[in-house]
């Protein structure tokens, strides 16, 4: 089998837990082997919340109850597979909010893919979205950023897609892969948290605009009816149990 018609292999990771509508749902992460280079898709929680989430996290991590081992960071996880930091090629952020940023600075080679306007959020430090983020998991300036304005195809092939869906937060963005075997795979990430609100039965988490939050999710209905995808929510416990976890794999 040549690269260029290599299968892909999804890895579904989470980095321990948090509570969400008083239930503890997981947090996840995702890694991806394509043909042309490695690919994580979020990182989870930051290694520091394993060591002192109170500190990382403020007051609110008593609040949401964050729970993390050293050896749910997502570097440590990878090495457990044989995947070292410096095979990843791309880290690509959905959001910068607190529980997605594991990876920055854990993959010396990767450039970071972020939504422009995500960027200009998370640094702009502005109320009423600013304590979702951390300054300091944007300050490293050994990061390479690529930022993406509009839909992106990472490689090119249509195989992953970064799709725009802003409203959780500004720059927001989900992501749809085409997989050899298991067909399309939709990563919602957080503009879609838990089945309830695909469903419409609870609302949205939309900490920068209920309006846009609205359009996104209508527009990821769409893409799963069109695709038939296998839906991955951005926190949910029963939907995630329903997955492969690693090192089992979809591809």
């Amino acid at each position: 089998m040549t690269a260029a018609t290599a299968n892909l292999e999804l890895y579904l990771f989470d980095s321990g837990t948090m509570r969400l509508a008083g239930r503890q749902v997981p947090i996840p992460f995702f890694f991806i082997r394509h043909p042309e280079g490695n690919v994580m898709v979020d990182g989870g929680n930051p290694l520091e919340v394993a060591r002192d989430a109170r500190a990382y996290w403020g007051p609110v991590a008593d609040e949401w109850d964050v729970r993390m081992s050293e050896q749910q960071h997502c570097a440590a996880q990878l090495r457990r597979l044989g995947i070292e930091p410096d095979s990843v090629r791309y880290v690509v952020q959905t959001h910068l909010h607190i529980d997605h940023t594991g990876a920055l600075g854990h993959f010396p080679d990767a450039t970071v893919l972020v939504h422009v306007r995500e960027l200009d959020a998370a640094r702009s430090g502005e109320p009423p979205v600013s304590p979702a983020y951390r300054p300091k998991d944007y300050a490293n300036p050994e990061i390479s950023w690529k930022l993406v304005n509009g839909e992106h195809d990472l490689y090119g092939d249509g195989r992953v897609r970064l799709l725009e869906t802003p409203g959780h937060s500004a720059g927001h963005m989900s992501v749809l892969l085409s997989l050899d075997g298991a067909g399309p795979v939709l990563l919602t990430a957080d503009a879609a948290d838990n089945r309830a609100q695909w469903e419409s039965k609870a609302p949205l988490r939309a900490l920068f605009s209920p309006d846009q939050a609205a359009q996104s999710l209508a527009r990821l209905r769409g893409v799963a009816s069109d695709t038939q995808a296998l839906i991955v929510f951005g926190h949910d416990s029963e939907n995630w149990a329903e997955h492969r976890h690693a090192p089992a794999h979809y591809s």
